[in-house]
């Protein structure tokens, strides 16, 4: 189980792959000087949220002895939730981190943005189809 402290204002208990996601997004921002909203439901299941500045501190944690490997494209939903107006929800994160679904903050955002569009088909060389027409 990791850990993202955000601030002193915030600590959200995360599985290790969550926590590297999240944390390499906000980083990300920050070095942008883009400040980042994030929502999760704390306990006795209110929502909160937390706006975290650029000079805002982030400190991640993880059970592991290092981060665990990055997926690019969980990345890259992250990163257009975290670029919305509604910013990241970590519920939906956590439970989309294998879809194409945007974990932005909001629904509306979600069913508004869709899925992220797959990405093309590989392209073939004119010597390999050559090669199979042989």
């Amino acid at each position: 189980m990791g850990c993202l402290t955000i601030a002193g204002l915030a600590t959200i208990e995360l599985d290790d792959d969550l926590t590297a996601h999240l944390h390499a997004v906000l980083v990300a921002k920050l070095r942008r000087n883009e400040p980042v909203l994030l929502e999760w439901t704390g306990t006795g299941e209110h929502a909160q949220q937390v706006w975290v500045h650029p000079s805002a501190g982030v400190l991640a944690s993880y059970d592991l002895p290092r981060p665990p490997d990055l997926d690019r494209l969980w990345l890259d939903r992250l990163m257009v939730a975290a670029n919305s107006v509604s910013g990241i929800s970590i519920e939906a994160a956590d439970l989309h981190r294998h879809t194409r679904v945007v974990p932005a903050a909001t629904r509306a955002v979600v069913d508004g943005l869709g899925a992220v569009p797959p990405p093309p088909p590989p392209t073939t060389r004119e010597s390999d189809e050559h090669d199979a027409r042989s």
